[in-house]
């Protein structure tokens, strides 16, 4: 069965700052696309998903609560591994629960993420390493953010 892929509708840049053991990557781009259909690129992933937001997805209205479930990939072990991410729109922070198959404990992520501009032209052919590039001046944010926080001690 072949699954079509949306058009990009939806993007953010995450800064993970409690992550996942297996998982230590601390940067990745999360791409929605506008048949409930995702995206997402780290330095050690690249797969595809199905996603359902209880708000809709716009540049002026940042999602609240997604819920995730990832395609069989290489990156998951050609398993699957489901998401919940809740966001707090005001600051961008968000928390992350990860349900793996036969795994009783759910296992928690935080961060923050914000929104790309203009997802549209979001190159979905792109790799990890070039989207880094493309939105280099966002990841930026999010580290000066997560210094500053730390220099507040918050």
């Amino acid at each position: 069965m072949a699954v079509p892929l949306g058009k990009p509708v939806f993007a953010q840049a995450f800064r993970y700052t409690a992550m996942y053991g297996p998982k230590p990557f601390p940067e990745a781009l999360l791409i929605y696309l506008d048949n409930g259909s995702y995206k997402i690129l780290s330095p050690g992933e690249e797969h595809y998903g199905s996603y359902v937001s209880a708000t809709e997805l716009a540049a002026d209205a940042p999602p609240r609560h997604v819920s995730f479930l990832s395609w069989p990939a290489d990156d998951w072990d050609r398993n699957v591994a489901s998401h919940t991410l809740t966001f707090n729109v005001d600051t961008g922070a968000y928390i992350q629960t990860l349900v793996l198959p036969g795994d009783p404990v759910p296992h928690a992520q935080a961060g923050y993420a914000l929104p790309i501009d203009d997802p549209t032209h979001i190159d979905m052919r792109a790799s990890w390493e070039q989207v880094r590039v493309t939105y280099a001046e966002v990841f930026e944010r999010l580290i000066a953010g997560e210094r500053r926080r730390a220099a507040e001690g918050a």
